[in-house]
Parts: C-alpha cells; structure tokens; sequence
C-alpha cells in the first residue's frame, strides 16, 4: 500500500516561487537565544499579538475591533471606521467607539512579553521599541515614551499613538483620557480644547489617510529610526502579522536603513508569532530578490520574550542552558501547524516550535 503524501502547505495567492529549504539542524528559538545572549543593542517591532494574552481585542481576527465595528455600523469593512474620512464623516460616532477602545485598553494588563521588554530597557540592552499598538500597555509596564522634543531618550516610540490621550488637532495639545471624558465620548458629547477654540478634541490615534498625523507621529521618528536600526545587532518583529501594509512598510525602511549602513547581512533579525502565515504575509509583499536571512520562531510572544530578555539579562558567565526553559518543548512538533486562516492575526497558546528560513525581501 503506497505512503500518503505529507501535507502541502496552502499558498494563500501567493506567487509560485522556489521555496528554501529549513534547515532543521537546530531550532529557531535556540539560534534565537544564542543571538540574543551576544547582542547589546535590541530593537523592537510589536503588534497586536504582543497584547492578545493582555486582554485586548486584536484588529482582524473573529470578534476583533473590524469585526466590531463592522457590525455596529453595518459597514462592509470594519477597516473603514479606522479611515480619517469615515472619521470626518462620523465624529460623534467614531470617537464614542473609541472610547469603547479606552476601556478595554484600560481593564487590560501588561502581559509577560511587555514585561520582558521592560526587563530589557532597565537592563540597559533596548535601543528602542517601536509599537504599532495604541494600547498604552507599554507605558503600563514602565517604559518612557519617545517624544523628539519632550522625551528624546524615552524607549517607547507609539507609531500610531495612543487611545489613552486626546488631541488637539490645531494647537496639538494633549491630555490624558480618563473616566469622565470616555463617558462624555460615549455620550456623543464634544470635549473642547482648553488652550485654543478648537471644538472637540480627538482620539491621539493614527488612521488610515489621516490629515492630522504629523501631530500623532511626527516625521522626526524616521531619523530617530534610522539611528536605531542601524545600531542594532538584534531586531525582532514580534506579534505582527503582517497583513496591513503600514507593517511591512517599516520591515521594507527597517531593510534600507540596514543596507545604508552595510550590516544587511550582519544583523540578525527574527519574526516571533504563533502563526507561520506572518512570515508568508510578509513574503507575499516582497519583489526583490537579494537574500535577507529571517528567523521564523513559531510560539507566543510572552513565552519567547521571556527567553530572549533571560538571555540578553543573563548574569556574566552565564550559559543559555541555565536559563529558564518554557513551559512546553521547543522542537519543532511531528505534524505541521494548522495554517491560519486569512485574516487571522495571532492567538494565544503554547510555544509549539520553530523552523528557519532564508527568504528573499524587498528593499
């Protein structure tokens, strides 16, 4: 009787192409460790995963905030309430939703991965974690927001701000978001700036097309990247799933900034989530053809961050086998991963495994 066929992995529209070959001699997460016990200068890339186990609703996945907003709206995209031109259209609305965001941002606790990274900061070894969460659970852990003229050495930079503030979108002002406000944005009840005429304040939340973002995210973060990248011997892009097209803008800056300074192939770069379809996405908007060696390591972003923060903190002369191993094995398991589905960004669970690849990116 013939042998059945191992199972395929699905393409998803991606383009035929030559796909490496992993190298199994060792895994992902114990290169990782290694790599991460040598390096001084850790930069950091977080999604939405990095939330996921904190109690936060993640953007596309079943019952996620487009879902959400989908059916609260009755649009055909959820995508579309985070549009500045739905915003203008519906302002009461939008921000009273945002202030549902608030909420849970605020009943929500840093996770085990925000501590880990908080760990790394204290330590001296994080050059800078750039978040594309609005969230605030960064700060919530301890770590100091970058702000180029308020906080230059702060070690957070929120590329796309963050829900637990208003704005002011002519005179800039920013304030906390409390109890009251959230209440009176639920209300549907404008809150005026105090310092200009300006009518209503905003959410200090980067949108899709947003005429006001340069007070959200000023331009100054490039430069500020670009040094940072660029001293870097660690990048970890952790918890993104790589769908939206503002996350593998960075990863294609990130891969610039790197090749400017000719350490493209000397920096060690790692992509951690629980699916591999982060990896696919990410391949999936890439054209170029010059090799970029990546870390696939599949597992949750608590229990790798512990691994990385243990092996970067590590006392002098500590060995990464004195580290404290996860709760479940590394290898990688007999069956492949379930493959995500479309649309799925990262769920919580155990760390199962992980593979290495040597993938083909853009510029």
């Amino acid at each position: 009787m013939s042998q059945t066929p191992p199972p395929q992995r699905p393409s998803y529209g991606l383009r035929k192409r030559k796909q490496p070959e992993p190298r199994v001699a060792e895994t992902a997460v114990t290169r990782l460790v290694a790599a991460a016990a040598q390096c001084k200068h850790v930069v950091i890339f977080s999604g939405s995963g990095l939330s996921a186990t904190s109690g936060m609703s993640t953007f596309s996945t079943k019952g996620g905030l487009y879902e959400k907003a989908q059916s609260r709206f009755g649009v055909s995209n959820g995508k579309q309430l985070f549009t500045y031109s739905f915003y203008e259209k519906h302002k009461a609305d939008a921000q009273a939703f945002f202030a549902d965001i608030y909420v849970e941002a605020k009943r929500a606790k840093p996770g085990a991965g925000h501590q880990a990274i908080a760990a790394l900061a204290a330590a001296g070894k994080l050059q800078r974690h750039y978040t594309l969460n609005i969230d605030g659970l960064a700060t919530a852990a301890g770590m100091s927001v970058w702000h180029h003229q308020v906080s230059p050495e702060g070690c957070t930079v929120e590329m796309h701000g963050s829900i637990r503030q208003l704005l002011c979108p002519v005179c800039g002002l920013v304030i906390p978001m409390n109890d009251f406000l959230s209440q009176q944005l639920r209300r549907r009840t404008k809150i005026p700036c105090t310092a200009c005429s300006c009518p209503a304040l905003r959410s200090r939340i980067m949108m899709y097309g947003d005429a006001e973002g340069e007070k959200i995210t000023p331009d100054d973060v490039w430069e500020r990247m670009e040094d940072d990248v660029q001293a870097a011997d660690l990048i970890l892009w952790v918890g993104i799933s790589f769908e939206q097209s503002a996350s593998t803008m960075y990863f294609r800056r990130v891969r610039q900034f790197l090749a400017q300074a000719d350490r493209l192939a000397s920096t060690q770069q790692a992509i951690i989530n629980l699916s591999d379809e982060s990896l696919w996405n990410l391949l999936s908007a890439c054209s170029n053809t010059r090799s970029l060696e990546v870390l696939e390591v599949l597992g949750t972003c608590d229990e790798v961050l512990k691994l990385v923060a243990a092996a970067v903190c590590k006392p002098a002369g500590a060995t990464p086998d004195l580290l404290e191993p996860p709760s479940k094995p590394l290898e990688p398991p007999d069956q492949p991963l379930a493959a995500k589905k479309p649309g799925q960004e990262e769920a919580s669970g155990v760390l199962p495994g992980a593979n290495v690849l040597t993938i083909a990116t853009t510029d």
